[in-house]
């Protein structure tokens, strides 16, 4: 069982997925925010899909109706409708709606770039002088410094004040909150009531609501064990659900995650188990759980997904096959070959995008 607490966006779409994850690589390791997978996500109300094709590389955008490529921009982390890229010292902040570079802002020193708030308006990074650990929020106009206790840091989220963070142990690491309100915050663990605050496993990949006030994290281990953390990031609370399959790390690297219209419901999809999963987010555990019949997969690649616009069918393509599985139904009513490197659905019906 594994039991994390904590932690791009996957709603209608998967890009191309190239993980850096092995069978035995589950030590204890934390991904900020769009970093543990190859982000992809919507704009515009579903009317554009961006998509990429490693973590953190540039981004392309497409007409989600049309298929056609718009433009490309820098790799960078992702809040909401927002990318910001950095070079040197220099952070850029890019509307992905329109490709176009909006705010810069120089910082006087070197840092590490670590992650944005929920919404983009904010990058984050961290320092480490002399032995000790400094978080800057960073807007593009200003910037602020948060001293931290000793210990080894690294980034997990932020949304308005709260800023989560990542500390590591020596068997694992933990999630812990900054409230930015007060002058002098305090680091506080949050985690699961009804689990260890450590944490052990490999983030695999990373999906939010829209309004960014639930994260959830899609969690595997060496043994083909799976889960799901969920992180109400305004609250904040965290909470785990156990996904179904044990023994295949190949098989658990096919989750992927895809949120409902509405966000009630957070659909969990394993053609190497050959399961699907729903969560009820409000009631945070599993309500639907059904099989499907996907006879071959390309394991170890990543799973692309799209969920239809009404929230009743959900496709699922793997760079040489594409499965159409109607929620309903609670079966596979498609599976045909085909290649595509963003799936997403358009007014008309499924589109495959191959760029």
């Amino acid at each position: 069982m594994i039991r994390i607490a904590r932690m791009t966006r996957l709603l209608l779409v998967l890009a191309a997925v190239t993980l850096l994850l092995l069978p035995g690589a589950a030590s204890a390791a934390a991904c900020s925010p769009l970093n543990c997978a190859p982000s992809q996500f919507t704009l515009s109300h579903g009317t554009l899909v961006a998509y990429r094709h490693t973590a953190l590389g540039p981004v392309s955008v497409a007409n989600l109706r049309t298929g056609k490529h718009l433009f490309t921009v820098p790799g960078g982390f992702v809040g909401g409708n927002v990318l910001v890229h950095r070079v040197g010292k220099q952070l850029t902040w890019f509307d992905l709606r329109t490709g176009r570079a909006h705010a810069k802002t120089m910082l006087p020193w070197t840092f590490r770039f670590v992650g944005v708030s929920q919404d983009g308006s904010r990058a984050v990074g961290l320092r480490h002088v002399d032995g000790a650990y400094t978080a800057v929020i960073i807007s593009p106009h200003s910037w602020r410094q948060v001293p931290l206790t000793a210990g080894d840091w690294d980034f997990d989220a932020l949304y308005a004040n709260n800023l989560f963070l990542i500390k590591y142990l020596k068997t694992g690491y933990q999630v812990q909150l900054v409230n930015l309100s007060t002058d002098s915050p305090t680091a506080k663990l949050i985690k699961d009531p009804h689990e260890s605050g450590t944490i052990w496993g490999t983030p695999f990949s990373r999906t939010s609501s829209p309004d960014g006030r639930m994260v959830f994290t899609l969690y595997v281990s060496g043994n083909g064990a799976a889960m799901v953390h969920e992180l109400n990031v305004a609250k904040p609370q965290a909470r785990c659900i156990d996904l179904p399959g044990t023994g295949d790390f190949g098989a658990a690297s096919s989750w992927a995650l895809a949120l409902s219209p509405g966000a009630g419901t957070l659909w969990a999809v394993s053609p190497g188990y050959q399961k699907v999963v729903g969560i009820n987010v409000g009631a945070r555990k599993v309500s639907a759980a059904f099989g499907i019949a996907i006879p071959r997969w390309n394991l170890g690649v990543g799973t692309r997904i799209a969920l239809g616009h009404d929230g009743t069918e959900i496709a699922v393509a793997d760079g040489e096959s594409i499965a159409r599985i109607a929620l309903g139904e609670q079966r596979v009513i498609e599976l045909s070959p085909g290649r595509a490197t963003a799936l997403g659905y358009a007014p008309t019906g499924l589109l495959r995008i191959l760029r």
